[in-house]
């Protein structure tokens, strides 16, 4: 049979030019996502969204060019699910760890759905983002359904045309956006002015999450691939930022006698997930009661840092821009690390970690990039409890069966351990008593104290009770295995003769709080938004620092209480009121054994210095301080006056004055100098002649 081909005239209008339709479904259901995961996120409405919107009116004019519509399905679909993958990637990393989905790692993603077990997440966004699915296929099949086009004698001058407009008033749009922004401002004192600029934002891909939230998802990916092949400028160059020659000495406030340098020995332990309201005389005996006898304990240490980013921070004291050293700088050896800072003086380094989570590959990282010596997890040592969950390993098991590489009795070492058994505990999840049913005993019988401290045990919420109790079992898991480290370093003598706790500082902190919400054991801490909710422990025990009225030092304290019962012992430890944070805890170390640094690579600062700090987290594009702070004279809490900056600019919380933003824009200019310095330095492997200085070396004995 002879098909009659119809004259387009002959066609019904609205099937002539349906070539549009599926593109302009793609674009409304793009938007659709966009405004949907903005609003789950918490976040406004990219202020300049015309950049993506332009981006997805150029790549839906391509797609109309094509006149069969089964191939706009599939070019759309293939973009939709990309979309859609990031979209709920973006919104898990956020809520689980305030991340979002980038190019540059893989590994952000897998971080991103690791997380679900560990955090309460609100997966209600599922509920319109299938909506939003279910919209666009109903889209799909009423189009091709009811705008299927008869044979036709072909005119398709129209529609090439048609795209070809499309496509040029996108573009000119984009282009006219670019233009329209203002330029950005060159030299040493325009960080704070630039760091909210947009232009210099999208030249420099600065920060993630300013990127997707000022540009939206379609620029913020394209800005993200430009950068990865090079097609981006270069932060450090764009601000003429340089690494000066001439060594600028960081001058810490430790006197000389107080210095421990050679021969003194260091551990420095990571406390996983820490609430400094946890550190408690029932659940937590052994250190409440060290630290309160012999330790400094820093009222105003805050963290917001992932466990990846804490190592790296507090073990080179650098916090590079893309906040990705943990995996794009695998191969890239810091000579200032500590570990090669203790190696250099021929000490021992070593790590520890009882998980062994495939995330983040510390074996390598450890022993490559920052120099240990050995790298320990849970398939080092004999442990009869692995469980699938980080949380449930034991901390008292780690510490037990590694006793002797921890604190070695013939040779110095510097080690460094990673706790997990407070990580994550959520009810959810599992009941922490049927794996450990003996901790549990132990809480039930000091519950109504256990009440007394954290009212959240006497919640009708079982779930909140029980992550609690979960929680506090950690924490005591924990402190069984300090308790042997402790016993460790007060009964063996080291090879100078001298007995352990003599001779080794203590550095104990926290990566951040309990963040499983909304069951946090202090009201403060049940909002991981809030930043006076991530205050977190930081103890440091220095066995020369001399006590204040005495001639004794905190290690002749520390040796005068071995045996006494608690009530006999003598209490001398300090508190010490100072706003620090994560970057503060490399120059804290170095200032302890004595270590010069260049403040160009180092920009905290010691807790013994009196030069104020900041506090910096890329991971929600925040930068904030302390204006100061008041202690209620019944209760002994500390209530921080903090603001914080959001786009690096615009202060919030506590409103600083004019005077008071005049005085922090210095320091906030130098701490972001020196996050582009570090960057520019892994970069280029710049770090290769740090270790021929003079400095970071251990003061000689």
């Amino acid at each position: 049979m002879k098909i009659k081909l119809r004259d387009d005239a002959n066609v019904s209008y609205f099937r002539r030019v349906s070539y549009l339709y599926i593109p302009a479904l793609f674009v409304i259901v793009s938007v659709l996502l966009e405004v949907m995961m903005f609003a789950v996120m918490k976040m406004p409405f990219p202020r300049v969204y015309i950049f993506s919107l332009t981006l997805l009116i150029l790549v839906a004019a391509v797609i109309a060019v094509f006149r069969r519509k089964w191939v706009q399905t599939v070019f759309c679909s293939l973009l939709l699910g990309w979309h859609l993958t990031t979209t709920i990637s973006n919104i898990v990393a956020y809520d689980s760890c305030m991340e979002i989905f980038s190019l540059e790692t893989l590994k952000s993603f897998g971080m991103a759905f690791g997380n679900t077990g560990a955090v309460e997440l609100n997966m209600t966004f599922l509920i319109p983002t299938i909506a939003i699915l279910v919209f666009y296929v109903v889209g799909i099949v009423l189009i091709m359904w009811f705008c299927r086009l008869p044979k036709v004698k072909r005119h398709n001058r129209w529609q090439p045309l048609v795209c070809a407009i499309l496509a040029f008033v996108s573009f000119c749009s984009y282009t006219i956006a670019y233009a329209g922004q203002p330029d950005y401002q060159t030299g040493a004192d325009s960080y704070v002015t630039n760091l909210s600029n947009q232009k210099f934002l999208y030249d420099t891909f600065s920060n993630r999450v300013s990127s997707l939230r000022t540009f939206g998802s379609y620029s913020y990916y394209l800005d993200n691939f430009l950068k990865l092949v090079g097609g981006k400028t270069t932060v450090p160059d764009v601000m003429d930022v340089k690494v000066e020659e001439e060594f600028q000495a960081n001058e810490f406030a430790l006197s000389d006698d107080e210095v421990l340098g050679e021969g003194y020995n260091l551990i420095m332990v990571l406390m996983e997930t820490f609430e400094r309201t946890a550190i408690n005389p029932i659940t937590m005996p052994n250190l409440y009661n060290f630290m309160k006898e012999s330790c400094y304990e820093v009222d105003g240490y805050y963290s917001i840092e992932r466990t990846c980013f804490t190592d790296h921070i507090g073990q080179t004291g650098m916090h590079e821009v893309g906040k990705e050293l943990w995996n794009n700088y695998g191969d890239v050896t810091v000579p200032h690390s500590l570990a090669n800072i203790f190696d250099r003086s021929g000490y021992i380094t070593s790590a520890f970690h009882d998980y062994a989570g495939t995330s983040y590959n510390r074996e390598k990282i450890f022993t490559e990039q920052l120099g240990f010596k050995t790298f320990n997890d849970f398939y080092s040592y004999d442990n009869q409890r692995q469980k699938a969950h980080c949380g449930l390993n034991s901390d008292e098991v780690m510490f037990k069966q590694n006793l002797e590489k921890i604190a070695p009795a013939d040779q110095n070492f510097y080690s460094y351990i990673i706790s997990v058994s407070t990580h994550a505990l959520s009810a959810k999840h599992f009941n922490v008593g049927d794996y450990y049913p003996e901790l549990f005993a132990y809480l039930d019988a000091n519950w109504e104290a256990l009440t007394e401290l954290y009212p959240v045990l006497l919640s009708e919420d079982q779930h909140a009770v029980l992550t609690a109790k979960n929680y506090l079992a950690g924490t005591y898991n924990f402190d069984l295995g300090f308790g042997a480290l402790l016993n460790r370093l007060q009964t063996t003598r080291g090879k100078d003769g001298k007995l352990l706790i003599e001779t080794t500082a203590l550095v104990m902190f926290g990566d951040h709080y309990y963040y499983v919400n909304p069951s946090a054991l202090a009201p403060e801490n049940d909002n991981p938004r809030n930043l006076v909710g991530n205050r977190s422990p930081l103890i440091v025990y220095n066995p020369r620092a001399r006590i204040e009225g005495s001639t004794m030092t905190q290690g002749d304290n520390a040796v005068a209480n071995i045996g006494k019962e608690i009530p006999a012992r003598t209490q001398t430890g300090k508190t010490i009121y100072r706003f620090s944070s994560t970057m503060d805890l490399y120059p804290t170390v170095c200032s302890l054994f004595g270590v010069v640094t260049d403040q160009q690579l180092t920009y905290g600062h010691s807790i013994f210095d009196t030069n104020p700090s900041l506090g910096v987290s890329y991971l929600s594009g925040y930068t904030w301080g302390a204006l100061g702070y008041t202690v209620n004279p019944t209760t002994g809490a500390t209530d921080w006056q903090i603001w914080k900056t959001l786009d690096f600019v615009n202060f919030n919380g506590v409103t600083p004055t004019q005077e008071q933003i005049a005085q922090v824009t210095p320091l906030v200019n130098r701490t972001y100098a020196s996050i582009f310095v570090d960057t520019a330095l892994y970069d280029s492997d710049g770090f290769k002649n740090l270790a021929k200085s003079k400095a970071y070396h251990l003061r000689a004995a």
